[in-house]
């Protein structure tokens, strides 16, 4: 097995991006550790509306690593380019569909998260739910990133997780 799990995809401008995560930082979510996963690549934030990541440790020896880069103008969450994987007892194992929800409170800082997975030959989809315990704001440069600790849910078990939003400021 490899010791990064890696998600691959293309921006609106055609730039080749790539996010890793070392895959302890899947296995063992550390809400106070600095960022776990690193972006390959370089995101024109004049085509970007947002970059979403989420890093969640399930039950069942589960954890999932989601991106989600929505091109400016896009209507809505439909249209964002999506690529996750899950590592599911040390293999990972890249998902055919994946859906991210992400609930807004008034402020503007997230609130609540959902995942519809979706696994190659399994037309039920994994369900799971991430309540926001703490969110946290900074600028640098010309981005806005917005950090979420997570407490997620499924089938009756929890796990941690971790949902950061790129935006440009």
């Amino acid at each position: 097995m490899s010791d990064v799990v890696a998600l691959e995809f293309t921006s609106p401008s055609g730039e080749d991006l790539r996010v890793e995560w070392p895959v302890e930082a899947l296995t063992t979510v550390d809400s106070d550790a600095p960022r776990a996963w690193r972006l390959a690549g370089e995101i024109d934030w004049d085509e970007v509306e947002a970059l979403r990541v989420l890093t969640a440790s399930l039950s069942n020896n589960r954890s999932v690593a989601l991106t989600a880069l929505r091109p400016a103008g896009a209507p809505g969450h439909g249209d964002e380019l999506v690529a996750a994987a899950l590592l599911s007892d040390g293999e990972v194992n890249r998902l055919d569909e994946a859906l991210l929800s992400t609930e807004y409170g008034p402020d503007g800082l997230p609130r609540r998260v959902g995942l519809e997975l979706y696994r190659r030959d399994d037309p039920v989809p994994l369900r799971a739910a991430g309540d926001v315990e703490e969110v946290s704001s900074r600028r640098e440069g010309g981005v806005q990133e917005v950090r979420a600790t997570l407490t997620v849910r499924r089938d009756g078990s929890t796990g941690a997780g971790l949902i950061e939003i790129l935006t440009p400021a």
